[in-house]
């Protein structure tokens, strides 16, 4: 229950401790009407966040009546309680002194104001640490949100380098293919149309050997070009094929279906995460023997569906890992879900010639 619930109920149950003195008592209507008054006031704490000097205005109508009913000694519990619950510690023993002016027992009305003393302070300690909790929590929920705009910030400059790196990789094989090769290929061109009209021989015989050079140089380009354009280490569904040869502790049927160039670059590490979190669940937490790796590209989306025929608990909460993946899917446009119906399914999904939502 919240702190401000615990301080109206005391406020309206000591308000409730006056009705009951003043029925049981005299019933005098000067007694009714500070008790009327005191409760207008606890109802304007309750609506509004009033300061703490409006505590005197409850101490001064106590005072005020007085002379007129003893009921006022006991009011006192209520600026006692409201300057405790701000803090002011000090100022709220000042209604003690009516202990020796008013009270016709002060012993009880002693217990009765200090139990109002200690309930304040408790009350003020609970209401702080609730609003420091609060804070921390508006703090804790302002990083998150600030961390989800960094991740969702890398994921787009990682998308931008991607894209940059293969415009600058396809400039740069342009740019040596017409430096290089086109310029052999052109020469090796012009040669032939000048061998048609040539009638020396041996002038023949040079042209045919130039451009044999040409042909030669131009062939050597190209196997260059190539070999530089091969990666040297494994990406995209080699990976993922290597991931599933290496993996030791179950049967794995690996299947892909359509064209795989349609998937980024920058989305390949997502997948791979995906399977290696799968894989690592089947080997620590369930007894699987077959495992089942589907990867599915379409025009629009990339599906990958790893199921496993293993035995996992269906309350089983889902672990840092596929959490973390679950919010990396949602920064990239897609989702993924696992279900543990006849073993455990996980399915990703990733949106394709789109960017990150």
């Amino acid at each position: 229950m919240e702190p401000h619930l615990y301080v109206n109920g005391w406020r309206f149950l000591t308000i409730g401790v006056l009705f009951h003195l003043w029925v049981i008592g005299q019933s005098s209507a000067d007694a009714l009407v500070l008790i009327l008054l005191l409760l207008v006031m606890a109802c304007l704490r309750w609506r509004f966040a009033l300061p703490a000097w409006t505590s005197a205005i409850d101490a001064s109508l106590c005072l005020v009546y007085a002379p007129f009913t003893a009921i006022s000694c006991y009011g006192l519990a209520l600026p006692v309680f409201e300057l405790a619950l701000k803090g002011r510690w000090l100022l709220a023993l000042l209604p003690f002194a009516s202990l020796f002016l008013f009270a016709s027992n002060p012993g009880f009305l002693f217990w009765y104001l200090l139990q109002a003393l200690f309930f304040g302070m408790f009350s003020s300690i609970a209401l702080h640490n609730e609003r420091r909790y609060r804070l921390e929590a508006d703090n804790q929920r302002k990083a998150r949100y600030e961390l989800e705009r960094i991740k969702l910030d890398l994921l787009a400059a990682n998308e931008s380098a991607a894209q940059q790196a293969e415009l600058m990789e396809r400039y740069r094989i342009a740019r040596q293919l017409h430096d290089h090769l086109g310029h052999d290929l052109t020469g090796a061109s012009l040669a032939l149309q000048a061998y048609e009209y040539v009638q020396d021989p041996d002038e023949a015989r040079k042209l045919l050997e130039e451009v044999k050079k040409r042909l030669e140089r131009s062939t050597v380009s190209l196997r260059e070009t190539v070999h530089n354009m091969t990666p040297v280490s494994r990406i995209g569904i080699e990976n993922l094929e290597n991931i599933v040869n290496q993996f030791p502790f179950a049967d794995i049927h690996f299947q892909k279906s359509g064209d795989m160039l349609l998937v980024s670059a920058y989305q390949w590490p997502f997948l791979e995460a995906c399977l290696k979190e799968a894989l690592t669940n089947v080997a620590r937490h369930s007894n699987a023997t077959q495992v089942k790796v589907d990867m599915q590209v379409s025009r629009s989306i990339a599906r990958l569906l790893i199921q496993d025929n293993g035995s996992v608990s269906h309350d089983s909460p889902a672990g840092s890992g596929l959490r973390s993946l679950q919010m990396r899917a949602r920064s990239l446009g897609g989702s993924l879900s696992v279900s543990r119906e006849g073993g455990c399914l996980l399915v990703c999904v990733l949106p394709l010639g789109g960017k990150e939502q």
